[in-house]
């Protein structure tokens, strides 16, 4: 487990999605800020008490595959799911919002739902085109070898007899 102190940049409720935010870093105050994720970011930690702007907090890094949420919208079992505003989930069946896991049980509009982690990236730009390599040779195998394999085919062809 990894844990680090971070400043919340605004108000941060209970069972929220946040993620990390630079906020007019000077020398004086160059400390980890966090703030409520916006639709379609991709998470970095889940709120587990209310946070007040301001406030410093011990962030705690666990690795759980699963995290509570509150629902921004009536979420149905076993569907993607979301970031919207506030970051509160949502469904994300439709394409409008990047898939960052899967619901395990429904939920109504403010509760708090339970989803499984699975945050997938879009696919990046193609790299360039590689060179097709040096020619291979011909296929044709050497006297021998061909030799080899005559001899097999008349010794299974005399075996039937």
């Amino acid at each position: 487990m990894v844990k680090f102190n971070a400043v919340a940049h605004e108000d941060i409720p209970e069972n929220r999605i946040v993620v990390l935010t630079v906020s007019g870093k000077t020398e004086e105050d160059d400390r980890i800020r966090i703030r409520l994720a916006k639709q379609g970011e991709t998470p970095d930690f889940v709120s587990t008490n209310d946070l007040e702007e301001g406030a410093e907090v011990t962030v705690s890094i666990t690795n759980k595959t699963s995290w509570k949420v509150e629902a921004g919208e009536d979420i149905r079992s076993g569907v993607s799911v979301g970031i919207a505003e506030g970051g509160k989930l949502i469904e994300a069946v439709d394409g409008k919002v990047p898939q960052i896991g899967y619901s395990i049980h429904s939920a109504k509009s403010g509760d708090v739902i339970e989803y499984i982690r699975n945050v997938k990236s879009g696919k990046g730009e193609r790299g360039p085109k590689g060179s097709k390599g040096d020619p291979g040779k011909d296929g044709f195998g050497t006297e021998e070898q061909y030799n080899d394999i005559i001899s097999r085919l008349e010794a299974l062809e005399g075996a039937g007899e």
